[in-house]
Order: structure tokens, then C-alpha cells, then sequence
């Protein structure tokens, strides 16, 4: 014979179901600005490798704006 499923059962395996969404949304939300806070250090260090390779360069920044919009030398 089949159980029959009781309101308070089923409540709390909603409670349950409750808990585990939001613990699962707090560990995605953690893991999506730590995402976030790597791409803006990389962005960071890229800008800084490119004023150093461009200050190497003896380029004028002109030169430079022109090299990158025009694709000339």
C-alpha cells in the first residue's frame, strides 16, 4: 500500500528545498564576483603591460593612436 504524503511532510521538505536555494544562490553569487574582481585585475595588469610596452616603444602617442585605429606604421 502507498504512503500518503502528510502537509507537514511535504512543508518541510519545502523548508528543505528552501535552504538549499539559497545557500546555492549564495555560493554562485560569492563565486560570480570573484569572477568579476579577476577579469577587472586582469584588465588592470593588460593596461599596465600596454602603457610600458608603448612607453618602450618610443612611440609618440600619436604614432600609437593612429597604429591602433588605422592599423599603420
Amino acid at each position: 500500500m502507498a504512503r500518503t504524503k502528510t502537509m507537514a511532510s511535504i512543508d518541510a521538505k519545502i523548508v528543505k528545498a528552501q535552504t538549499t536555494v539559497e545557500k546555492t544562490k549564495a555560493r554562485y553569487d560569492a563565486a560570480i564576483a570573484e569572477l568579476e574582481t579577476l577579469y577587472a585585475e586582469k584588465k588592470d595588469l593588460q593596461a599596465k603591460e600596454l602603457a610600458t610596452a608603448i612607453e618602450k616603444s618610443g612611440k609618440s602617442y600619436e604614432d600609437v593612436l593612429t597604429f591602433v585605429k588605422n592599423g599603420k606604421r
